[in-house]
């Protein structure tokens, strides 16, 4: 994409002091608004001049303190990142090279994939991730009847409650708050990030960049006959506990408000995305919305993971307030705190009740040694899909 250097000149309309206010121009691109915070001075360039309703069709924010005598502007395009611009802390982050389309009023809701400005995570879709402690807020939420899909709406903010089942009694929130079993918390609705690990042609591939949820992989470690006599792992992915609730629960309770990014992917379970090119174990191809990446996936270099399967920055990820809630397991030290060990969608070659998964540090497992089986509750979900931007 081609940009163009634009001199911008820089007149000062008005001085706005009000948190949240939307500012106004005069004459689009050349004009501007200005306001101080923390003894600097914040420039509004836009090349739309906004109304009432859409506030401007793109636009961006410079700080006098940067020197912004020109200024890279082109459309964005699907590489845009919508901010909310309504609180000091958004502007604070911006450089004089950050082209921003206009807030659309839905960047909480997590309804529109919304990228960074390199192109390395998204944000999309909604899910219950980090504890309310503010007890004011609590107590509105309590007054609340929940929606239809069982959250609770409030301030256009979506929030989710639960009585807590934390795998060991001295777990905290990232707050601090000890989590107790059996006590109801709040948790709000905050929109997913994703790492992007591929682009195909405007299909990306991506991956949560934290631990959503507990999950077992399978219920159970015994093998079942299905259809009179068709033997199933308990380390099968096409017909386990976790790929049914990537596709049903998650899926519609994530994307509840927006899903038409989503592409239905053939996802290839062969024996050749496992830990062995020999693996009795391997299922069927399957075709989902969501998934889980693979032992393969996560060896991939290109997908920005180490080759080696030892332990590496690359793989450890991190639980949410409401994963450790619903009952994660997590490291307690660092560097590793709250990280979790995670699924992956592939069956080990050594066990047919135990799945290929990623330790809290980073390593890979394909076999018993980590003495996790498919039925762990307290083992973490790190999902993925294929969103595609027309």
């Amino acid at each position: 994409m081609n940009k163009k250097k634009i001199l911008l000149s820089v007149t000062v309309t008005s001085m706005i002091a009000i948190a949240g206010a939307v500012l106004v121009i005069n004459d689009g691109l050349n004009s501007s608004s200005v306001f101080a915070t923390n003894d600097e001075v914040w420039y509004h360039y836009a090349t739309v001049e906004p109304d009432e309703t859409t506030h401007g069709s793109k636009e961006f924010w410079a700080s006098s303190a940067d020197g912004c005598a020109t200024h890279q502007f082109s459309d964005p395009g699907v590489t845009c990142l919508e901010r909310d611009f309504s609180t000091y802390d958004s502007f604070a982050t911006l450089t004089c090279d950050d082209d921003r389309y206009v807030p659309s009023g839905n960047e909480s809701l997590g309804i529109t994939p919304m990228f960074s400005t390199k192109n390395k995570t998204v944000t999309y879709g909604l899910y219950p991730q980090k504890n309310v402690n503010d007890s004011s807020l609590v107590s509105a939420l309590n007054a609340l009847a929940p929606e239809s899909n069982g959250w609770y709406l409030y301030n256009n903010e979506y929030y989710a409650k639960l009585s807590a089942t934390p795998f060991k009694s001295f777990y905290t929130f990232d707050n601090g708050t000890t989590i107790k079993s059996g006590t109801t918390y709040w948790f709000k609705c905050e929109p997913i990030t994703w790492n992007i690990l591929a682009n195909s042609n405007g299909e990306y591939y991506i991956l949560s960049s934290v631990l959503l949820d507990a999950h077992c992989y399978y219920n159970s470690t015994s093998s079942r006959t299905i259809f009179g006599d068709k033997t199933v792992y308990a380390n099968n992915y096409e017909y386990s506990d976790i790929r049914t609730w990537l596709n049903n629960d998650f899926y519609y309770s994530a994307f509840a408000l927006g899903k038409s990014y989503i592409q239905t992917t053939i996802v290839d379970n062969s024996a050749g995305t496992t830990d062995s090119t020999n693996n009795s174990y391997a299922c069927n191809n399957t075709q989902d919305k969501v998934f889980l990446p693979s032992y393969q996936d996560y060896i991939n270099s290109s997908y920005g993971f180490s080759t080696s399967e030892d332990s590496t920055d690359t793989r450890y990820c991190k639980t949410t307030d409401w994963a450790r809630a619903r009952g994660a397991w997590c490291s307690t030290v660092s560097p590793h705190l709250y990280t979790n060990i995670y699924w992956t969608r592939s069956p080990s070659s050594d066990s047919s009740y135990v799945a290929c998964y990623v330790d809290y540090d980073g390593s890979l497992y394909y076999d018993n040694a980590g003495a996790t089986y498919v039925d762990a509750t307290y083992g973490s979900v790190r999902a993925a899909l294929i969103i595609k931007i027309a």
